[in-house]
């Protein structure tokens, strides 16, 4: 064969290689970087989100259903609203995507073995993860033991809300950003008061999330033994009377014990005007919520040892089922709904908080929301979250053991040490009950 006859076949496989190739291009994959695109097949991605109150249909949709589906023509997003996963899945509804808050994804997730590491998927879309909060990823990390299975799409504030009305009326100087604990404590010493026959409290809370997001990144169940850690580690001795102080003011004493819970603290702030401060830490509170009150936001107070330190992150990932038939798709969503293409207009609406390690875009935050016009938004996210304490499926359900300890010392007469002594011991019962349960499947 002449050198003319050799070139021609292999210019011809030359031409049939790059064919090939050209067809199988890869595509920018959502989230960043580029990466093999995922299945263009039209598939259904089912959704199921516990709490349908937070996320009502018409608002799911127009805040990820719609954003994911103009990005990917192929995919319909189909919303699940609460309902009980067993009887949801007996009734062989598919769900490709969960969603949760970090306290719920055990519940929403882990207990019906819906579970999947996305490892393999992340690395296969060249996702970067270092576009995140590195605290939010840790969390998901430890949640999976070193692997991960979702990815942190929004997180709650982690600031103090409160009526300017009421410290006007009081002569009281305004909270400001950087207060400590300390400093906190003595605002609502001056607010918690009698006037007018009207009971005024300083400062509202929710206990249970306080505990789980604590600065100190103390642990509530340890992940290694599963016992409570609420009568082993000395530091909540000192987060409980940091914070029970506040309602031993003598004003707190009118109020009824049964509502110094979150959403009875909420609602006298926000509907009954007589607490003038609350920290907002489990919602992104509405305009519908609240109303006409003349309100601003101060950041989260800090610790005297702990200057610079926040709260922990509480997030809401968005999780890739072991039982979807559309992983590769169903990835690709929650991708997007990481990227920065996604985020920028959500955060400028002022949706939700973002998950993204991006400074610059956290003060973007409300821009084209005129109910954050002339507020203090920058204060709904610290400068830096204290890294993660113990993530395990009973942190969320256990969290509100730290209602009764309040309760207990407040109104029951309890010493601190003997209130965490026997909430440990509920925690740690509750926990026995539960694996004994697990073993006997």
């Amino acid at each position: 064969m002449n050198r003319m006859n050799r070139i021609v076949p292999l210019l011809l496989f030359l031409v049939i290689l790059l064919s090939a190739c050209s067809n199988s291009r890869v595509a920018p994959a959502a989230g960043g970087d580029t990466a093999a695109a995922s299945n263009r097949q039209p598939a259904e991605l089912s959704v199921y989100f516990p709490y349908p109150a937070d996320w009502p249909e018409e608002e799911f949709m127009k805040t990820f259903g719609q954003p994911i589906m103009s990005k990917f023509p192929h995919v319909t997003v189909k919303y699940i609203p609460g309902g009980k996963i067993t009887e949801l899945l007996a009734a062989g509804q598919k769900i490709d995507i969960v969603f949760a808050s970090i306290g719920a994804s055990p519940g929403s997730l882990l207990d019906y073995r819906l579970e999947y590491d996305i490892g393999p998927l992340i690395k296969q879309a060249n996702y970067n993860l270092n576009r995140l909060e590195p605290t939010m990823v840790d969390t998901a990390r430890q949640l999976a033991g070193g692997g991960i299975y979702g990815l942190p799409v929004y997180t709650t504030p982690a600031a103090l809300y409160y009526n300017k009305d009421l410290f006007d009326k009081f002569g009281v100087p305004y909270p400001k950003d950087g207060m400590t604990w300390d400093d906190l404590y003595e605002l609502s010493k001056s607010l918690t008061r009698t006037d007018g026959g009207v009971n005024y409290t300083g400062l509202g809370s929710s206990y249970g999330h306080l505990a789980m997001m604590n600065q100190q990144s103390i642990p509530i169940v340890y992940t290694d033994t599963k016992k409570s850690a609420y009568d082993t580690d000395l530091r909540w001795k000192s987060f409980a009377d940091n914070l029970i102080r506040f309602y031993k003011l003598p004003g707190y004493a009118a109020v009824d014990p049964s509502k110094i819970s979150e959403p009875h603290e909420r609602n006298r702030f926000f509907k009954d005007r007589t607490v003038a401060m609350f920290l907002g830490i489990s919602a992104l509170y509405t305009s519908q919520e609240i109303g006409n009150m003349n309100w601003d936001l101060a950041s989260f107070p800090v610790l005297k040892e702990m200057p610079d330190m926040g709260p922990q992150a509480y997030p809401t990932y968005f999780y890739v089922t072991s039982i979807s038939q559309h992983k590769d798709q169903a990835f690709e969503a929650i991708a997007y709904l990481t990227s920065e293409e996604y985020q920028t207009r959500q955060i400028q609406d002022g949706k939700f908080l973002t998950s993204l390690n991006d400074k610059e875009l956290r003060k973007s935050f409300g821009k084209n929301n005129p109910m954050y016009a002339g507020k203090n938004s920058k204060a709904l996210q610290p400068d830096k979250y204290a890294p993660a304490g113990s993530v395990n499926k009973y942190n969320g359900p256990n969290n509100g053991e730290f209602v009764t300890i309040v309760r207990d010392v407040v109104y029951n007469t309890k010493d601190v040490n003997t209130a965490l002594r026997e909430a440990a011991e509920r925690v740690n019962k509750k926990i026995q009950q539960a694996e004994a349960a697990a073993a006997s499947k």
